[in-house]
């Protein structure tokens, strides 16, 4: 299960000019970091889930992860 603490966990390890737009992008909208961490990855995921429906599934690397 992800909490807080991890998704905190995830920023730390992401470049400082991904911290930084993370932060902003915060700002802008009036929610924590870690939420838009959060929505970031789940879009992630959810790009893969759609990415295997396809005739001839294929995967993408994320970047700093795996596929």
């Amino acid at each position: 299960m992800l909490s807080r603490e991890s998704l905190g966990r995830v920023l730390e390890r992401m470049s400082p000019e991904s911290q930084s737009a993370a932060r902003r992008e915060s700002a802008a909208r009036g929610m924590s970091v870690e939420d838009v961490v959060l929505e970031k990855c789940l879009a992630d995921v959810e790009g893969q889930l759609y990415a295997l429906r396809r005739r001839r599934p294929e995967l993408r690397v994320v970047e700093g992860g795996r596929a």
